[in-house]
């Protein structure tokens, strides 16, 4: 009965180390891939101001296109730039384009 007891009790703490050791590792990864994730759009979006400085606009379907990304997507690096300040969103609808502030509103 005693060594049924070490028994049990020696496999608890062997599932119990498991359990902890992936839920560390697990934690390490969900933090690496948030990390490269948010680098990844960061570089993103100044590949896009970069873009939009040499071509004076830029739409959605340009970023979808440039980064084989959703329409969702686009539209959130454009939101972010938005709110940083960086961006004005022209136009509304399909027509709708973004340029640099202060850029004419009207020019090609």
């Amino acid at each position: 009965m005693d060594t049924l007891l070490l028994i049990m009790i020696a496999f608890i703490g062997v599932a119990l180390g498991y359990i902890l050791a992936n839920s560390d590792t697990r934690e390490r990864m969900s933090v690496f891939i948030n990390t490269e994730r948010h680098r990844q759009k960061e570089s993103r979006k100044l590949m896009l101001l970069a873009k939009l400085t040499r071509e004076g606009r830029i739409t959605n379907d340009d970023v979808q296109k440039l980064f084989d990304v959703s329409h969702s997507t686009a539209t959130r690096y454009f939101d972010e730039l938005q709110e940083e300040g960086k961006i004005v969103e022209r136009g509304d609808g399909a027509g709708t384009y973004y340029t640099l502030p202060g850029e004419d509103s009207e020019k090609e």
